[in-house]
């Protein structure tokens, strides 16, 4: 017996210190419902069947004669990285493992980097192996662990650190040329959502280039729907065969109520900028639930990750490859920077992240995450979109959402839930790490956003910033006045929405709302100075703008476009004042607004037939609130507003604003 356990351990000794030459794998990753299915149910684990994602921190579980695949799914925007490998645990006997280091480029290409090897048994437990690899913008890295001995297993940690600063605030230069800035801004614009959803909603890209190649005509059912589930969401995200006029008459879209065809593409948001738009919140969005369905229905890129923070991650590099490659788009890292940008003619870009996944556990710890993002410019951060998640509860709106927030805890067991008491507060408030993740984006000198957070959670965090914080400034990139909306539309919304007290929050800090220029009929205010007789249209956003004006509080617009939300209909034209309760007072209130001047500019008449269709419509609509008669100075000067609000994050004698 004894001299048969020796032959074992002699062979196993022999298969560990085997020399040989280990293969990158297959470093190709085709998503369908079922892997992305296995890897949410095993949080992106050792159970997960297919490769897994490699993430910013996890570990590998290395059984003898097997192999495992870590694949990053989307390029690198940085060219040099540092890993740390770490043994945690070993087998007494064997178990062996080579990391197979390699990178693929966007046309296939495989490079082999290194093999990282850890020997057998227990004494190795806690070595760590570093490595720095350069050369890897635009490439895909992945790791091959193979397991090299006859028998036994190891755990190995994989560490991913972008640079060696990493989780360290960013040190503006605070020179800056004298004045305030010109122009206004929009603080909520899904630039690239065109890549969210696995690549299949959105119809054209939001890339540089021609129209032609960017928004052509599409076949009406290749997008933007779940028919093919048999779901029907909505009458606007059904099939539009028929409808389907992109490039170059653009006679079915973009409209003001459309929802799945490109609002931003790179020239039309440079017609804004030309016609005073100055600064941008570009904000990335995701919700892996919708693109599960929309890889299920067949309409989607399966080469593109489906996971919120991985399109996140994805959508930010596109947008940095942009500001590379465009001389007048730069994004922004802070507000001097923002004034140095619109100083020389360009337009300021501030990163934003919206996802209904987080920093989930399955990308690594949510601290890493965040400094990963923040590394690669972002700069502002919705806490929790749509469903509760792990930092915060979400605002009910809509009664889906609640819904999936249930279905969203019971599945995972990780998120809480509770039913709106009320019918429209969620009971959820700020978790214990959501507390922490405010207190590191405020050491980081981040926007905290307070849009999609419950009446709970933004009182928890005014109370936060009240008390300890010297009134640091909050921000809401996207909201309604709830004092003007009609009952029809509070019941839709709910606590999504901003309230007389919630305003206060704004001001108190010097914060600044982005208003939502969306298809809501509104109250009169008669404060505004303007006539509230075609619904929807500028006449009913001029109302909600200067309610909050007036009270003290900063605005912008928020616009929301490629949000799956329809903008407001225009005055004249056969959409005039579309959002009225009937075909009777619609007609009557178009009547009430006269004839277009044949004079005006043709963006002006193209706006006044389709409504805020596209960004490069948007200064028509600030131009129209003016013609309307509300004081626009608000408005016109918002570029300032998000810069001021950026530099009192900065300022040590910050007090709450009288």
């Amino acid at each position: 017996m004894k001299t048969m356990f020796r032959g074992l351990a002699v062979a196993m000794a022999l298969a560990s210190s085997q020399v040989a030459a280990y293969s990158c794998g297959d470093t190709d990753v085709i998503y369908n419902l079922y892997d992305m299915l296995s890897e949410i149910e095993n949080s992106n684990g050792p159970g997960t069947i297919g490769p897994r994602r490699l993430v910013t921190n996890q570990v590998s579980e290395i059984v003898a004669f097997t192999d495992k695949r870590f694949i990053q799914p989307h390029p690198m925007d940085v060219d040099q990285i540092t890993v740390r490998f770490t043994k945690e645990r070993g087998t007494w006997l064997g178990g062996g493992v080579v990391e197979v280091v390699c990178t693929t480029d966007t046309y296939g290409n495989v490079q082999k980097l290194e093999e990282v090897k850890f020997s057998g048994g227990r004494k190795n437990i806690g070595d760590v192996k570093t490595r720095t690899y350069s050369g890897l913008k635009g490439k895909r890295l992945s790791i091959h662990a193979v397991g090299i001995g006859a028998v036994g297993s190891s755990r190995i940690r994989f560490d991913l650190v972008r640079n060696a600063s990493e989780g360290q605030p960013w040190i503006p230069d605070m020179t800056a040329p004298a004045g305030p800035i010109p122009g206004f801004a929009d603080v909520h614009v899904h630039q690239a959502a065109d890549l969210a959803y696995s690549k299949g909603w959105y119809w054209g890209s939001h890339q540089p280039g021609d129209l032609m190649a960017r928004v052509p005509m599409c076949s009406g059912d290749n997008h933007g729907t779940l028919e093919p589930l048999g779901i029907e969401i909505h009458e606007l995200g059904n099939a539009h065969l028929g409808q389907t006029s992109g490039y170059p008459d653009f006679n079915n879209w973009p409209r003001w109520n459309d929802i799945k065809h490109q609002q931003v593409t790179a020239e039309w948001l440079k017609d804004a900028h030309e016609r005073g738009l100055t600064l941008m919140v570009a904000s990335v969005v995701a919700n892996q639930t919708l693109a599960a369905g929309m890889i299920a229905s067949g309409n989607h890129d399966n080469r593109t990750a489906p996971f919120d923070m991985e399109s996140v991650r994805h959508q930010i590099s596109e947008l940095k490859k942009m500001d590379e490659s465009e001389d007048w788009f730069e994004i922004v890292l802070d507000p001097w920077h923002a004034r140095r940008a619109v100083a020389e003619g360009k337009l300021a870009v501030v990163l934003a992240i919206e996802a209904s996944h987080l920093f989930p556990d399955d990308d690594g710890p949510w601290r890493e995450q965040l400094y990963d993002v923040y590394d690669m410019g972002v700069r502002a951060l919705q806490i929790a979109h749509q469903t509760n998640n792990d930092f915060s509860g979400a605002a009910y709106h809509q009664d889906i959402f609640e819904i999936v927030t249930q279905l969203k805890a019971w599945y995972t067991g990780e998120v809480d839930y509770a039913e709106a008491s009320d019918g429209v507060h969620n009971d959820i408030g700020l978790s214990v790490q959501g507390y922490e993740l405010l207190e590191e984006m405020i050491r980081l000198n981040m926007i905290i956003d307070m849009a999609h957070l419950p009446l709970k959670s933004q009182r928890e965090i005014f109370q936060l910033v009240s008390q300890y914080h010297d009134y640091y400034p909050l921000f809401n990139s996207h909201t309604r006045i709830d004092e003007l909306l009609y009952q029809e539309d509070r019941d839709i919304l709910n606590e999504h929405v901003t309230t007389d007290e919630t305003l206060e929050f704004y001001r108190a800090t010097g914060g600044v709302i982005g208003l939502r220029t969306g298809l809501q009929r509104m109250k009169d205010y008669p404060a505004s100075g303007v006539v509230n007789n075609c619904d929807g249209s500028a006449r009913s956003i001029a109302q909600f703008y200067r309610y909050a004006a007036d009270r003290g509080v900063k605005t912008a617009f928020a616009s929301d476009f490629n949000g799956f939300i329809e903008m407001n209909p225009p005055r004249f034209g056969a959409d005039a004042c579309a959002s009225a309760p009937d075909e009777v007072s619609r007609l009557v209130q178009a009547a009430a607004q006269g004839s277009e001047d044949p004079g005006w500019p043709d963006y002006i008449r193209e706006y006044n037939e389709k409504g805020t269709a596209h960004i490069g419509l948007l200064p028509a609509l600030l131009w129209d609130i003016g013609e309307v008669g509300a004081d626009t100075a608000d408005l016109e000067n918002s570029s300032e507003s998000m810069v001021v609000m950026w530099e009192r994050i900065y300022d040590p004698n910050r007090q709450r604003v009288l």
